[in-house]
């Protein structure tokens, strides 16, 4: 009961009520449909109707044998309508037709779509930060999920359709409702540090093979965040910061770095292919495959898995010349426009 109602948002007592208020009715029902069949002889189907038209009040007509012991039971079957029945009746109603019901409501629809989602992305948090990470993920047409407690927020990403899950991201039943089994992807975007440990250490618990990605706010939590689970850990002051500077210091680069790597579909953009076994690209070098003849693509880096070049930085191959062999897992970071992209993945069924 305690976790329905943290899962619905409901208040605990609010859910007991309207359970009780329900049971109540349908026992009211049932011991009236049993009392009929034993003191009016009536089959199932007659009793049940006997006991809506009279706890009804509607009173077409009395069924079978109508007798003391049949009137003296109606009797006390209205008196339980009137007094138990009125307050579940009145339960229920004030219970349905509350705000908290209907948002309730949209939460189980929520639940109910994220079910039939398959390796998609949870964002936990929707403030400036999250909303860009939605944006870029709608671009890319990566299906995701938002997590997000704030009821004013999650009514104007239902306008837009998005999916939402409405609950705290630090609960394991918030994340279960957003598909964490099944999703291969967690955005930690909330605005504390504490929290995103907590929901980074949940989720790497509930599903061990999701990669997370997480918003460091302190720079003393970055550790605890890599401890926590998070593969990735992220300062968005440190990089906007270090873009400002680099507006000054170099500003072309900077201006290319906007255009390339922060671009909206305005122009050139930056992606990545992955060399899997048995594809077209295994075992090739980059002049056999040509990219930039076939698809006009610009190869910038490529990250090897294995140690096949002595200048590697981190793994990658910064500028790889036409000799560079491919070897599965390698990854090659390129650049094209969106349709030059779409071509290349189509082609290479990436």
């Amino acid at each position: 009961m305690q976790r329905l109602s943290i899962l619905l948002g409901l208040r605990p007592k609010d859910v007991r009520r309207f359970f009780i208020a329900l049971g109540l009715i349908f026992g009211i029902i049932a011991a009236g449909a049993v009392g009929y069949m034993l003191t009016a002889r009536l089959n199932p189907l007659d009793a049940l109707y006997m006991t809506v038209i009279t706890i009804s009040t509607v009173g077409y007509g009395e069924l079978g044998d109508v007798g003391q012991d049949t009137r003296i039971f109606t009797i006390g079957l209205i008196f339980a309508t009137m007094i138990w029945g009125a307050w579940a009746i009145e339960s229920l109603l004030s219970t349905i037709l509350s705000e908290e019901f209907r948002q309730a409501v949209s939460q189980l629809r929520s639940i109910r779509k994220v079910r039939h989602m398959e390796n998609h992305t949870i964002l936990c948090g929707f403030g400036r930060i999250g909303e860009a990470a939605a944006s870029e993920l709608m671009r890319n047409n990566e299906p995701f999920v938002v997590v997000e407690q704030d009821q004013k927020v999650i009514e104007r990403l239902r306008e837009l359709n998005y999916h939402v899950i409405r609950g705290d991201a630090t609960e394991d039943e918030t994340l279960l409702a957003a598909g964490v089994k099944q999703a291969a992807r967690l955005l930690a975007t909330l605005d504390d540090d504490n929290a995103n440990i907590v929901t980074a250490l949940s989720a790497r618990e509930l599903n061990p093979g999701i990669w997370i990605a997480s918003r460091l706010v302190r720079q003393d939590a970055y550790h605890k965040l890599l401890r926590a689970g998070a593969n990735e850990v992220i300062s968005p002051y440190d990089y906007g910061g270090r873009r400002l500077a680099l507006t000054v210091l170099r500003p072309h680069v900077a201006e290319f770095l906007s255009e390339v790597v922060f671009d909206e579909g305005r122009g050139a953009e930056m992606d990545e292919i992955q060399v899997k076994e048995g594809s077209e690209l295994a075992g090739q070098t980059l002049a056999e495959v040509n990219l930039r003849q076939r698809f006009g693509i610009t190869v910038i880096a490529l990250y090897c898995t294995h140690k096949t070049y002595q200048n590697a930085t981190g793994g990658f191959v910064l500028n790889p010349g036409p000799d560079a062999r491919l070897h599965p897992d390698d990854v090659l970071i390129i650049v094209g426009t969106a349709e030059q992209l779409h071509t290349l993945h189509n082609a290479l069924k990436t």
